[in-house]
This record gives structure tokens, C-alpha cells and sequence, in this order.
């Protein structure tokens, strides 16, 4: 995630030298580009800057990672039994 922030905001900056791009439109671009399943969780929580899209963005990429571990945790466990 945060490779793909830096990446974004570097090309953003380039494109966009005089700032006139909406932040609608900013935050459009960014969250075009995510894994699907992480944009689709973060078009509900409704980001409104950069900053804020990619912060819960981050969050929900360890959720996920966090909800993956547990399953596989839970399918090692079941094994055992």
C-alpha cells in the first residue's frame, strides 16, 4: 500500500504541477487503482483527502491480512483435530 501511495502521489504531482485538479477527482484516480476488494471497502467509508483514503486504505489492507491469518490459523487447528 504505502508503495503504491508514493507512487501515486509522485505521478499525481506530475501531472497536476499547477494543483488544478478537483480532490474529488484526485481521490477518484487513487482509489481506481486498489486491489478491488480493498477499494470497494473504502468507498464506504467515504475518504475525503488523500492523505485520509490512504490511511484507510492501509487499514483495511491489515484487516485483511489480519482475517487471513486467522482463517488459515483456524484451518491448521482443525487438521490437528
Amino acid at each position: 500500500m504505502d508503495v503504491y501511495a508514493l507512487k501515486f502521489q509522485a505521478n499525481w504531482q506530475k501531472v497536476d504541477q499547477r494543483g488544478m485538479m478537483s480532490a474529488d477527482s484526485v481521490l477518484a484516480d487513487f482509489m481506481f487503482e486498489l486491489d478491488p476488494q480493498i477499494s470497494v471497502m473504502l468507498y464506504g467509508l467515504t475518504p475525503t483527502t488523500l492523505d485520509e483514503a490512504n490511511m484507510k486504505a492501509k487499514m483495511i489492507e491489515m484487516e485483511q491480512k489480519n482475517a487471513t491469518g486467522t482463517v488459515q490459523f483456524n484451518v491448521k487447528i482443525a487438521q490437528l483435530e
